[in-house]
């Protein structure tokens, strides 16, 4: 074996969005690979609060031979930095692997920018590092970036784990569950997504190809987690309902198995040309609760111009259908996407007021390299910020404009982020007066201030105030 001991590491980074709401999944997967192929790892998640002396102390006591890091793209020469005082002050004895949504995307220009890194693992993680440990020939694994003297080297992209059954889903043994913010474990039921919207780098990321783990396979991880007192799922699929037979076949077998008092939610959106009433209807059944749409506009010429292959009819169709069955619900909206004009962002802000939905998130659209959005960016020479600057401290979090158009200036993307800031923040108001409703003059000034941008930062990072609200959610009102 090239590598026996393996310390992974979430890294964490300034002015992140969200606090430890959850155990990683990614690094979940790859944990688990390691201990099923008999290799020793630890995890270290930052998230919770290490600083990177702790880490290195952590280093120090676990002894690895490989440590591996899992990198946004977000602030990530913060996390060069880091990774780079680890090695320098860690007294060396291991080398350094780095994977993750950042690596899939950049590839080369990571071990180019950070010399700290080793290897970079490209896209699907988990045995592309245990041939790594394996002691494979370097130059011979699918999936690699490594250094071969003074050049950086990629060998080309593995193929895609074609039966996800094959992967053990992650135990989280190493982590430490009872310090996250919510009792919630995030599915991933699928990989891939094979759709061409112009801005999105998942297929960078997971492929295009849609890849589904058997309904049997997904409730077995909803088993063995409810057995350990879990009762809160999130799938975090970017296709979960993307075969509607499959769908149905989960609900069944979930109903089946007579798993008690599930919570469970897509919260990473899911596309509503994939979902009818019926559909929804059965996922409430079985303890579906919370549903969130990537609308992305609100016309279908803003639609077609984000090839995002829906039409807004279907779109309104499935929001109001979600509504009407008692889901809460979020739509997810791009802001100043390539011929935006301010009318049609004022289609987008009309669409998010229309429907009683629980929140809308109005996203400041980054351009990613190798997607559609950056080489059109790029070729008009729209850029009012250049990717080396942007891509390090830039989010979709943040309202700075990246680029600009002849329909959009600079002024005018500010001002409709801002704008968007409002909606957001009235649309959050209502639903929280709505759900808090019962605790009359309390309820409402408690909504109030939840709805603040200090008050949504309380919530995300403070873990009690948050298992409070969690549970004020749970109490359903009664709406007869």
């Amino acid at each position: 074996m090239r590598y026996q001991k393996v310390l992974l590491v979430n890294i964490s980074v300034p002015n992140s969005y969200l606090g430890p709401v959850r155990p990683p999944a990614g690094l979940g997967y790859v944990a688990q690979a390691l201990r099923d192929n008999g290799i020793e790892y630890d995890v270290v998640d930052m998230l919770l609060g290490y600083s990177t002396q702790d880490l290195i102390a952590r280093i120090g006591q676990f002894k690895p031979d490989l440590v591996g890091f899992s990198l946004f793209t977000f602030m990530h020469s913060h996390a060069y930095k880091t990774i780079e005082a680890v090695k320098k002050e860690s007294g060396g004895g291991f080398d350094i692997v780095a994977g993750g949504p950042h690596v899939s995307t950049l590839r080369e220009q990571v071990l180019e920018e950070c010399p700290a890194v080793d290897f970079g693992v490209v896209m699907e993680g988990e045995r592309t590092l245990i041939d790594l440990c394996a002691d494979e020939a370097i130059a011979k694994i699918p999936g690699l970036i490594h250094r071969d003297g003074e050049l950086v080297v990629f060998n080309g992209e593995r193929r895609p784990i074609r039966d996800l059954n094959d992967l053990s889903f992650p135990r989280y043994e190493n982590f430490e569950l009872n310090r996250y913010m919510l009792k919630e474990i995030l599915i991933l039921s699928s990989r891939g997504c094979p759709y061409r919207c112009t801005y999105c780098a998942a297929n960078l990321v997971v492929g295009r190809k849609v890849r589904m783990r058997s309904a049997v396979n997904v409730v077995d991880e909803i088993a063995y987690w409810h057995e350990r007192g879990y009762r809160r799922f999130n799938f975090g699929d970017d296709n979960f309902t993307f075969y509607s037979k499959r769908v149905y076949e989960f609900c069944d077998e979930l109903e089946d198995r007579k798993l008690e008092g599930l919570d469970l939610r897509c919260g990473n959106g899911i596309r509503a040309d994939r979902v009818d009433k019926p559909m929804l209807e059965r996922m409430r059944q079985v303890g579906f609760t919370y549903i969130a749409f990537g609308v992305e506009a609100g016309n279908d010429r803003m639609l077609a111009e984000l090839k995002k292959g829906e039409k807004l009819e279907t779109i309104e169709r499935s929001i109001k259908d979600a509504c009407d069955l008692g889901y809460d619900v979020t739509l997810f909206f791009l802001l100043g996407s390539p011929n935006e004009t301010w009318a049609d962002i004022q289609d987008s802000l009309d669409l998010a007021a229309r429907y009683p939905v629980m929140d809308v998130r109005f996203y400041n659209l980054i351009p990613y390299p190798r997607t559609e959005l950056f080489d059109w960016v790029s070729e008009h020479n729209y850029f009012v910020r250049q990717p080396e600057d942007y891509l390090n401290d830039s989010s979709v979090f943040i309202n700075k404009p990246i680029f600009a158009t002849p329909e959009l200036s600079v002024e005018d993307r500010v001002k409709a982020l801002e704008q968007a800031d409002r909606v957001e923040r009235r649309v959050l108001r209502l639903a929280m007066e709505r759900r808090l409703r019962r605790f009359g003059p309390l309820g409402k000034v408690g909504a109030r201030y939840f709805s603040t941008k200090s008050g949504q930062r309380i919530l995300r990072h403070n873990k009690i105030i948050r298992a409070i609200a969690e549970q004020v959610r749970g109490q359903r009102p009664n709406t007869s």
